[in-house]
């Protein structure tokens, strides 16, 4: 299976203000919600699929006591083993061309990296004896999230850069 284990900052959560997203329950405290049923897994199991790999997911999201963010670490074992180079050659391929992806090499993501900004930085490790890949990406919900991708597609909808009104750096670069 690939394993999904992601920390969301309370925006996350949604507007709705509930006894879960006060400061006071927040504060101090990392807690998972939602494990192997969180609504976002059939999306991953659809994106999997189409990428050709149909394996399993388990999406294990918790909350962590910030505002904003989300940082992904994924686990994903391979048939032979995949060796460092490998495996960074073929994230800098993929993402080749895509302005708001960050593919890092020489560090790891953090969320304050991205926050504030559309960019989505992602980094991967491989263990190539294990035959384990680790993937992580950290990015800022509330930009990258749902505000910038509609951004992003109503640009492309108007015939305009998908960049368009998205450059803002991030706040603590």
């Amino acid at each position: 299976p690939i394993i999904v284990d992601a920390k969301s900052g309370v925006s996350g959560a949604g507007r709705n203000p509930g006894t879960n997203n006060h400061f006071s329950e927040v504060n101090e405290n990392v807690r998972p919600y939602n494990l192997g049923r969180h609504r976002h897994t059939a999306e991953m199991l659809q994106e999997f699929a189409a990428a050709g790999a149909p394996e399993p997911v388990w999406f294990s999201p918790h909350l962590v006591p910030m505002t904003r963010g989300i940082l992904a670490t994924c686990y994903v074992r391979t048939r032979n083993g995949v060796d460092q180079g490998a495996a960074q050659a073929a994230y800098r391929r993929r993402y080749e061309g895509s302005p708001f992806v960050r593919v890092l090499t020489d560090k790891l993501p953090e969320t304050k990296a991205t926050q504030g900004s559309n960019f989505c930085d992602v980094s991967v490790l491989a263990a190539p004896a294990e035959r384990l890949v680790v993937a992580i990406a950290a990015l800022d919900n509330l930009v990258k999230g749902a505000s910038g991708q509609a951004i992003q597609c109503m640009n492309l909808m108007f015939g305009l850069k998908q960049e368009e009104g998205l450059w803002a750096p991030p706040l603590y670069p």
